[in-house]
């Protein structure tokens, strides 16, 4: 197989898990994404407790690639996501997935202790290779992961052309 074609910046494992931990410290003290009701760190949150909505990207969903012999399938997990909330777009040679995910409710006067689920928007953009045929890309949502196929286009054959005087 050819070198990998995609443009994925990824840590490796030990620097992404001190990144998320960053992420989530940082998402604790500014009170961004899910707040509850009642609670001492609800700054500024809606009235009916929940989510706010975030500014921007709040998680980036996890994201497997694998290539065959006919194209590519990538895999995004989006766990809780309803179809209705999500988003996939082929913008020039990238696959955006994007959408929301809803935090979950808890009931009045309960205190959250832990929050590790990511709820908010959430956003990813996949480059594609050049030799993709972009306009049979599929993609099934089923059990909270995004399927995408997106097939090769077929190798050029060779033939021997005759030639007529």
């Amino acid at each position: 197989m050819a070198q990998f074609p995609f443009q994925i910046r990824q840590f490796p494992s030990a620097l992404q898990d001190i990144a998320t931990e960053m992420e989530s410290i940082f998402d604790q003290v500014l009170n961004k994404g899910c707040s509850t009701k009642g609670s001492p760190s609800n700054n500024g949150a809606s009235a009916e407790g929940g989510c706010e909505a975030p500014a921007s990207v709040a998680f980036t969903p996890a994201l497997d690639v694998f290539e065959d012999d006919q194209g590519y399938e990538l895999l995004l997990d989006l766990p809780g996501v309803t179809l209705e909330n999500l988003k996939l777009e082929l913008l020039e040679d990238k696959v955006h997935v994007s959408g929301t995910k809803a935090c979950a409710r808890v009931a009045d006067g309960s205190v959250q202790h832990r929050a590790e689920r990511s709820a908010g928007n959430f956003a990813r953009a996949i480059r594609l290779p050049k030799q993709v045929a972009s306009d049979h890309i599929e993609a099934h949502f089923k059990d909270g992961v995004l399927r995408i196929r997106v097939p090769k286009v077929p190798k050029a054959t060779s033939r021997t052309i005759v030639i007529k005087s």
